[in-house]
C-alpha cells in the first residue's frame, strides 16, 4: 500500500482488488460478514483483513436491485449491473492562487487516486 506520500503503485490497486474478491467470497457464505460489509466496506476490510485502504474514498456496496443480475449457470457468464464511481471538482480557488493550489493538490499524494507526489 502507498504510505508516506509515495505515488499510489500498481501492485497498490492489485491488493485492493484481491481483499476486495476476497470479501465478495466471504459475503456469499457469511451472512453476519455480508451485513457489514454492506453496511461499511472499508471498516470490514480492515476488521477481517487487516487492510487499510490507502485512499481518501468512500467505498459503497450494494447488491443488484433487479434480478437479471447474477451467474447465469446455462451460460457459465455473469450479468453485472454497471460499476459507479464518483469523483470530487474541487471548488477553483481565486485566479492568482490557482498555480500554487493545483501544485499543493497534485502534491497531495496517495490520499487521491489521482495525485501524483
Amino acid at each position: 500500500m502507498p504510505r508516506n506520500n509515495e505515488l499510489p503503485s500498481y501492485e497498490s490497486l492489485l491488493e485492493y482488488q484481491e481483499v476486495y474478491l476476497r470479501a465478495v467470497a466471504l459475503s456469499w457464505s457469511d451472512p453476519e460478514f455480508k451485513k457489514n460489509f454492506l453496511a461499511d466496506p472499508r471498516k470490514t476490510m480492515e476488521d477481517y483483513f487487516g487492510y487499510s485502504c490507502p485512499w481518501n474514498v468512500t467505498i459503497r456496496v450494494t447488491e443488484p436491485t433487479e434480478s437479471k443480475y447474477g451467474w447465469d449457470p446455462a451460460t457459465k457468464k455473469w450479468a453485472l449491473p454497471r460499476m459507479k464511481a464518483t469523483f470530487g471538482l474541487p471548488v477553483a480557488p481565486q485566479i492568482e492562487e490557482q498555480l500554487i493550489a493545483f501544485a499543493a493538490y497534485n502534491d497531495a499524494g496517495p490520499t487521491y487516486l489521482f495525485t501524483c507526489c
